[in-house]
This record gives structure tokens, sequence and C-alpha cells, in this order.
């Protein structure tokens, strides 16, 4: 699955709703409810030159969310997502558990009303499906806030910050990148730590890239596990060959298929201390996506 940041770029169609000037046309006309979902399985990778074994990602997300117009260049998208997702270390020393479950509120905010500007604000928060009752522990926020400003029609210089925090950790990283568009069908896009794409568009509905794809998830296990409570943190940037589908407005489906260049993976103690730390192999990965709006 690509990162939860590249639905923010799900902004695109909006462009067409500010424009629209009939009064004929209801709100409806323009889907405002999407629904749908994101699959990704990433294959074995070594950890530690193949010494400890090896570790099995695979992730499912069933989302929904609504456009919700504050005014002709200002949005708001509502978002839940359902997020299901294995991580199995076939030799892990601090806990058993392989599969795990969160619920994901978010909200959007979008606006191009800043001459040449673009700006889009998100939070999130996810809660472990069956530790509802601990938030404290069991809670992670993300934030983010991310300018996109035009300097010509074929560039765009990016800027902005994004940050988590729980699970007895705060991590910030700044958003600094660009976009380049060589000709009305090739464009690039190099945005550090959200977006790495060169996409190629075929048609009106269909384009082809080759993208960048990091993944990160940081969770925490149960208390019935030989270390209880403990904290892990999965990290790791794929290389893909990447389909994409849209009808605008009404639907968007992708497939791809990649590499995965590896990376790393710590197991803390309930205090976030005392880490464990691996590194990973790569290894091949697939998935899917498909958003259809109402």
């Amino acid at each position: 699955m690509r990162s939860k940041f590249v639905w923010l770029l799900f902004w695109i169609p909006l462009l067409f709703f500010a424009e629209e000037e009939s009064s004929s046309q209801s709100y409806w006309d323009f889907h405002p409810i999407h629904l749908g979902f994101n699959g990704l399985r990433n294959g074995r990778a070594s950890i530690n030159s193949g010494d400890d074994g090896h570790l099995y990602f695979r992730k499912n997300d069933i989302f929904l969310n609504m456009l919700v117009p504050m005014s002709r260049t200002t949005y708001l998208f509502p978002r839940f997502d359902w997020v299901g997702f294995t991580l199995d270390w076939n030799q892990n020393p601090k806990f058993n558990e392989t599969h795990f479950y969160y619920a994901q509120f978010g909200l959007l905010f979008y606006s191009n009303a800043l001459e040449d500007w673009r700006w889009i604000a998100r939070a999130e928060y996810n809660l472990d499906w069956e530790h509802f009752n601990r938030p404290a522990q069991y809670g992670l926020f993300s934030g983010l806030l991310w300018g996109k400003h035009k300097l010509d029609n074929r560039w765009h210089y990016h800027i902005g910050a994004m940050a988590t925090i729980g699970m007895e950790a705060t991590v910030v990283y700044p958003i600094i990148g660009f976009d380049y568009a060589f000709t009305p069908r090739w464009n690039l896009e190099a945005v550090f730590p959200v977006v790495y794409t060169l996409r190629y568009k075929i048609d009106e509905h269909w384009r082809i890239a080759l993208n960048g794809r990091p993944l990160k998830e940081r969770f925490r296990v149960g208390a019935q596990e030989p270390q209880p409570r403990s904290v892990f943190c999965y990290t790791s940037f794929g290389t893909e060959l990447n389909l994409h589908y849209e009808k605008l407005l009404r639907l968007e489906a992708e497939i791809y298929i990649g590499y995965n260049m590896g990376g790393n993976f710590y197991i803390k103690n309930q205090q976030g201390k005392n880490a464990l730390y691996t590194d990973l192999e790569g290894a091949p990965y697939a998935g899917l996506s498909f958003d259809y709006g109402f």
C-alpha cells in the first residue's frame, strides 16, 4: 500500500469542482462520499543477513471519506479508516502477536484561496481496535501542514512539516521538495518524505508511474506477551511500477508491483526503553487500491 500521505492527493479533482459554474448541478453530482480500500503484500524479508529469521508484512485498509465544501476554494474531508496489518517475525523474542487492528479518524483541510498556493492541513488519530479504553497507551496522533507554491507553469516547490506523537515517541519531519512538468504528459514529483514519482499520462483516464513508496507502522502489543505492551516500529522503502485509472470524481483504481529495498524494525518495552534493533533485507511486494464515489 502507498504511504498514508498519498491519499492527500485526492484534492486534484476538486479543481474541477471549484471551477464549475452551472447552478443547475447538484452537490451530489460531484459524488462527495467515497468508499474504498487499499491492500499491500510484502514478501518475506530476511533479518540481519538471514541469521535471525525473516519478517513478513501485509496491510489492508477500508476507508470512508466525504467532501464538505466551505467555499469555492476551501474544503474539508472527514475520513474514517479501519486498518488491519500482519507483522510476523518468525524468531521474535519479545512478543508472539502477529495480527493488529486499529481505527483511524482523520480530518483534512484543503485550500487554494491564496494566489499560486495550495495548502493542505491534516490531523489523524489512530486507536487500537482492541484497546479503546486505553487511549493514552494505544493512541497515536499525527499532523501535517503542506504547502505547494507555483513558480511558473512547469515548476512548483513544496514546504511544510509533519509529526507523529504517541506510543512513547515523538517524531517530526520537514516537508520539502519540488515537482516539474517536462511536458503535458510527463511529470516528476519529489517531496520528502511524502511522494516520489515519475508519471506518464497515457490518456484522459490512464497513467503509469515509477514510484517510491515509504511505509511505516508503529504499534503496541497486548499485555499477555513475553514482554507485555511492547512498542514496535516497522520502516521500509520500496520502488514500484504503478498503473492508475481515474474517472474524475467517480472512480480511482491502481495496481502496482515493486521491490522493497529493506529498512529497519525495532522493539521497545512499554516505557519505550531497552530497544532491540534489527535490519531488514529486500523483498518483492504488490498491492492495489480502489476508490468509488457516490
